[in-house]
């Protein structure tokens, strides 16, 4: 039953990611280049965030390099929080989004990267 419950917790959590890389790369490499720009943050820095979303959520889903995906998936969400959502506060408020959601990504993928792909029982 625990390896089950880890399987959908993995799967699950890189659906999110993928979702939302393939969301920024649909919306245009321009686009969420300026927005990045806007928000304090290099625009170069939307390349290697989408292939960490895109790469990392699949590789979650296939249960494949899950804890190097888990960490770098971590990374992208300790760099939103402290960049983009901190200052909106845990739930935010007059339509900016707060961290909530950000925060429960990041113990997941942290509990995925220290976990890893294979969970015995016991572990």
């Amino acid at each position: 039953m625990e390896q089950a419950a880890f399987l959908l917790l993995r799967a699950v959590t890189g659906i999110i990611f993928w979702a939302h890389g393939l969301a920024k790369w649909k919306q245009g490499l321009g686009t969420v280049s300026e927005w990045f720009g806007s928000v304090g943050l290099p625009e170069w820095l939307v390349y290697p965030v989408i292939v960490i979303e895109l790469a990392g959520g699949m590789a979650l889903i296939l249960g494949v390099a899950t804890r190097y995906a888990a960490w770098a998936l971590a990374a992208i969400m300790v760099g939103a929080i402290l960049t983009v959502k901190w200052q909106n506060g845990l739930i935010g408020g007059a339509g900016k989004n707060g961290y909530e959601l950000d925060l429960v990504l990041l113990v997941i993928t942290v509990y995925l990267g220290v976990r890893g792909k294979r969970l015995q029982p016991g572990n």
